[in-house]
Parts: structure tokens; sequence; C-alpha cells
């Protein structure tokens, strides 16, 4: 079994080797990463057209190429589209899709993102599983974050982003951490908090296991 994981940012890389080291992945599955920058980049700059729809699915396309059974896209921006491509066998999970999925068995859900792009692809998502969500949630693009992260400071991107929860998410029953890159911040917030955080990384890789344990 070969799982691989397309990534639109080079350090999300990084933060989920670190998740499938602390799992039994490798221990059932290969595992390849594929770095696509340029897909997050026309997102932002143009949007989800049907270029970028077509850029998406070659990328998807190749990692079938070379064995891929199963496929993560880890960028919630282009999550729709990762899914929407057309394989020949192969299957395409977005990394936010069992994040939702839990997110819809608990009340009162505040959704964070720190790229505007993310809000409307996630909130969709959402609304697959809460068809009320857009009337539900609490939705905030956390101001400041995402240019921390284009200027390569982790430490600060990761910081603002709990001091934002730490803040104003206190009183909040669940929370959605839309971007996968956003994860780490969780580390940083009291235990009581965290508890209270859903992120995509940990919770894609348990639902992945649990998928190929079962095949």
């Amino acid at each position: 079994m070969k799982v691989a994981f397309l990534h639109t940012l080079t350090a999300n890389q990084t933060l989920f080797d670190a998740c499938i080291r602390e799992s039994q992945l490798t221990e059932i599955a290969d595992v390849i990463h594929c770095n696509a920058p340029e897909l997050l980049q026309y997102a932002s700059s143009v949007g989800l057209d049907d270029t970028l729809a077509k850029q998406v699915e070659q990328n998807i396309l190749n990692l079938e190429e070379q064995g891929a059974e199963w496929i993560i896209c880890t960028c919630s921006s282009i999550g729709h589209l990762a899914e929407s491509a057309k394989t020949r066998s192969a299957q395409v999970i977005r990394v936010d899709r069992p994040m939702a999925l839990a997110a819809s068995q608990t009340n009162g859900i505040t959704v964070l993102a720190a790229l505007k792009t993310t809000i409307e692809p996630t909130m969709n998502l959402l609304a697959e599983y809460q068809a009320d969500i857009q009337q539900l949630a609490k939705v905030q693009v956390i101001d400041d974050a995402w240019q921390h992260y284009l200027d390569g400071c982790s430490e600060r991107y990761q910081q603002t982003i709990a001091d934002y929860i730490g803040q104003h998410c206190r009183e909040d029953d669940s929370i959605v951490l839309a971007q996968a890159s956003m994860a780490p911040a969780v580390k940083r917030l009291p235990e009581a908090l965290q508890h209270k955080v859903l992120t995509s990384p940990a919770l894609c890789i348990q639902y992945l296991i649990a998928q190929l344990a079962g095949e």
C-alpha cells in the first residue's frame, strides 16, 4: 500500500512527517510526499478556477502514476479540487474532511484561519455535515498571522494563533483550525484549551490508518 501527501506548503511535509512518526502509518503503508507551492500561490492570487482545477488534477494523476493508492491533499484551500480529480482507482481525500466530520459532532463551533482563501472551502466542507453551519459557526481570520508565516517566522506564526485562541476563544465549545499549518499552535495553549481544538493533521492520520486497517 502506498500513500501520497500533496502539499502546497513545503513546511507541511515536516509537519506531517512528525504526525506520521507518532502514528503507526508507516507500519502498514509506504509514504511519499509531493510539494506543489505554485497551486496555493495561484489560488491566493487568481482564485479557484478551471485552470487551477486542471493543475491540481495533474498533480493527483502524477502521484497515482507513482503507485499511490491513497492521496491526501493537505491544503484546505484546494481540497475540493483535489477530491474532484478523476483518478483511475486512487482514493483522494482532503486533509480536513475527518476534522469536519469530528466538528459536526460538537456544538458551538468556532472556525479560525490564517489565510482568507481557506474560509469558503472550509465552510463549504462543514456544510456537507451541518447544513446550517453558516448560521451556527463563528468564523474569524486571524489578522497578521499569515504574514509571519510568509516571512519565515514560524514561532511568531504559531504564537499569534495561540494568543488569539487564548484571548477570544476560551468560552467556545469547539475550535476548528482550518489550515494544517496552524496545528502546532495547539501545543502553546493551556491543557484545558487544547482539548477544545480540532486540527486536521492528527485526525486525518487517524482516519487514514483506520481505513487502511480495514482493507
